[in-house]
């Protein structure tokens, strides 16, 4: 697994007393790309707590090269380092970055250009363009406090690693990102292809089809910067059989990583199962039996679930009645997860775009199927923040406010354990101890 890249840049120079807006949005903007992160006092009026649900008043959190080095109640400034500058967010809720697990920054379907087809997107924008549109991306999501995610794909010829290395050498702005390159697939992957021109599909998807392509897949991908192997397992006729999955989890173990297996049906999501992968993407159509045998593998799922604009707008077909039908089946999978114990986390799998909308803003549109599904705040935020860290791998360092973490911090002007909408006005976030976003600017 990567590790986080080290801070990306230094800020608050000024020491006690606490610096205006205005003087911490300058610092931030002249600070220079390569720059460590200063020593910093955040003062948090309100400290979610998001394992245990709970909020803690008027505490401070001493961040040391990015890391937290310290949290409890506020000291008023004694016992602060001379050179510590303090951010004061008294009047703010404060708490981790948020991660969003399925994501794919290089990749915008536009209905305008390609007809909602991602297959036309594809074959319309090469990899350079894709890359610069992930740049575009991954600032809007920085900028909305997702300070960590997981791109499965759909990048061109590498556009996410190129992306990912950009971001952790302080290039560009973004969040701390794990990368699954190109996506490996029985022929034809999620496309549909003529024999005149059946080399159109690639390099979108790896196709591996025998034991030693699936081997050559695994190892080309991870060659070329993967951190982990997404695999299509079912969107064909012909899908990937157990022994196959199996072969694609024993090499990625081989060489310290996992699989993550996109499953639409319960017959793929049974095989993926059985297996060995570590998560299940999407699955609408898992059964309660299904369920429990993902609960007993400890298999993450990444439900990625649809709001039924998003289903209209990402995939080609026109049946609204049939499109309400599938948002149901996600929304009451999630349901039945929650009630069943299963490990779930969020993942928005948003593609698409829409007229005064961003990319983060869509993102956080996922969570109406979260408020559906029944699933409390509390939940809701452990599944964006905690969980996201434990089924990532980033346990110890990255989804909690907690010493020895890194200083990914959030703030909002309300009470996201009451109502999650209020993460939709965070507007204040810090990755790696680098002050990124401010009230009034970026």
């Amino acid at each position: 697994m990567q590790k986080p890249p080290p801070a990306l840049t230094s800020f608050l120079a000024t020491p006690f007393p606490a610096l205006p807006v205005l003087a911490i949005i300058a610092l931030v903007l002249i600070a220079p790309p390569g720059a460590t992160a200063q020593n910093l006092t955040v003062r948090a009026g309100h400290l979610v707590d998001v394992e245990g649900g709970s909020v803690l008043r008027d505490q401070e959190i001493v961040v040391r090269d990015g890391v937290i080095e310290r949290i409890g109640p506020w000291r008023g400034g004694v016992g602060h380092a001379p050179e510590d500058s303090v951010l004061d967010l008294s009047d703010r809720y404060v708490m981790p970055g948020l991660f969003d697990t399925h994501t794919h920054m290089s990749l915008v379907v536009d209905r305008k250009k390609d007809g909602g087809n991602f297959f036309v997107t594809s074959l319309l924008d090469n990899t350079p363009y894709r890359a610069i549109q992930g740049v575009a991306n991954a600032r809007d999501m920085l900028a909305a406090g997702f300070t960590t995610i997981r791109d499965v794909g759909n990048s061109g010829n590498y556009g996410d690693t190129a992306l990912k290395t950009a971001i952790a050498e302080g290039l560009v702005p973004g969040p701390t990102m794990h990368t699954a390159g190109r996506i490996i697939a029985p022929f034809g992957g999620q496309f549909f292809l003529q024999p005149e021109k059946k080399s159109l599909g690639e390099p979108e998807y790896f196709y591996a089809d025998t034991p030693g392509e699936i081997v050559k897949a695994v190892r080309e991908n991870l060659h070329f910067g993967a951190d982990f192997i997404k695999i299509v397992v079912d969107d064909q006729r012909y899908i990937y059989s157990v022994d196959e999955i199996r072969l694609f989890v024993e090499e990625a173990r081989r060489a310290g990583t996992y699989v993550s297996a996109h499953c639409w049906t319960e017959e793929g999501a049974r095989n993926a199962i059985a297996a060995g992968v570590h998560t299940i993407e999407h699955g609408p159509y898992m059964s309660n039996e299904v369920l429990e045998a993902a609960k007993a593998a400890g298999v993450w799922i990444v439900g990625t679930e649809f709001t039924v604009e998003g289903l209209s707008q990402s995939f080609t077909g026109d049946d609204l009645s049939a499109i309400e039908a599938e948002h149901e089946a996600f929304v009451d999978r999630l349901r039945r997860s929650h009630a069943l114990g299963v490990r779930y986390v969020f993942g928005s799998d948003i593609v698409y775009t829409k007229e005064g909308e961003t990319r983060s803003s869509l993102t956080f549109t996922i969570l109406e199927n979260f408020r559906k599904a029944g699933i409390s705040p509390a939940d809701q935020l452990r599944a964006m923040t905690l969980n996201a860290s434990l089924m990532m791998g980033l346990e110890g360092e990255r989804g909690l406010i907690k010493k020895g973490w890194a200083a990914d911090i959030v703030a909002m002007p309300s009470n996201p354990l009451v109502d999650t909408h209020a993460l939709e006005a965070i507007d204040v976030v810090l990755k790696n101890g680098r002050l990124f976003r401010t009230a009034g600017g970026i």
